[in-house]
């Protein structure tokens, strides 16, 4: 079974940075690492997940997984590469693994030579399956937590909503998690949220937010900036116009692939960031 929340210490040696969907863009992540002098025996780089598909370097992306230094959540489209390389049949209407693989950007897995098929079955494979749903760093204040899409339950899971009974909230609050209820227990139940969820972007209106410019661009800040309880969780998956924190979510996946005048891989000190947020 893979590790669905993996517990961190704070980093004492150095800087905590937080980096957007890569989607095979290795070279922007690499421009990015050297804009800020990342040391790789101090430093260490989180990712919210979609190393791969649609950019130049998947395999680029994957091997990345191999550097002590480099941590990365399970995104949606490493579940996809999974389905395909495992052969897992796909639920009525949605075709075979490798359509769908192929519809999202994954023509490069069909496209590999034998020597990187090979590595990428026989070593990356096992990488990828490891990856943890939610990794959670540090404790108290500097607490944050990294995960795909959203840390929100299935509307249709009793426990949850069993758990968080007494807590006087709304229906659309109740399903949004707080650190205590973050463990394999029940992140069991929620995987398909965490990967693919957009529940609670929708909720977001930009109409009612306050508007803030940082060093890594725009930053618009909901009326319900945090979530009690629940601490900085950094998100990607949703391409969003500009940094986003709504529900103590940091949405910060801005379509670097896409390689335009509206887009950019995001790459980000937390420590900074705190600095933003509670100004």
């Amino acid at each position: 079974m893979a590790m669905l929340h993996q517990q961190l210490p704070a980093n004492t040696a150095g800087k905590d940075y937080i980096v957007g969907d890569l989607h095979g863009c290795l070279d922007l992540l690499h421009e990015a690492l050297a804009r800020v002098g990342f040391d790789t025996g101090r430093d260490r780089l989180f990712s919210v997940g979609d190393l791969i598909d649609r950019g130049p370097d998947s395999m680029g992306c994957l091997r990345l997984l191999n550097e002590r230094w480099f941590y990365a959540v399970r995104g949606n489209h490493e579940d996809m590469l999974l389905d395909y390389l495992e052969n897992i049949p796909l639920p009525w209407g949605h075709g075979s693994a490798s359509e769908l693989l192929l519809r999202n950007g994954g023509r490069w897995a069909l496209d590999l030579n034998v020597s990187d098929h090979q590595e990428l079955r026989h070593e990356l494979a096992s990488k990828v399956h490891a990856l943890p749903y939610v990794i959670t760093v540090g404790e108290g204040e500097q607490r944050f937590h990294v995960a795909h899409a959203e840390l929100m339950a299935s509307r249709w899971d009793a426990r949850f909503q069993a758990l968080l009974a007494g807590e006087a909230l709304d229906n659309s609050d109740r399903r949004i998690l707080i650190d205590g209820l973050i463990d394999d227990d029940v992140l069991a139940h929620m995987k398909e949220p965490l990967l693919w969820g957009r529940r609670l972007i929708a909720t977001f209106r930009s109409k009612r937010v306050s508007r803030r410019v940082t060093p890594a661009g725009k930053l618009s800040m909901s009326k319900r900036a945090y979530r009690q309880g629940l601490a900085l969780t950094y998100v990607g998956h949703t391409i969003v116009p500009r940094m986003i924190l709504h529900e103590s979510h940091f949405f910060i996946d801005r379509g670097g692939f896409q390689r335009n005048a509206n887009s950019t891989l995001l790459m980000l000190c937390h420590e900074e960031v705190l600095t933003w947020v509670s100004s």
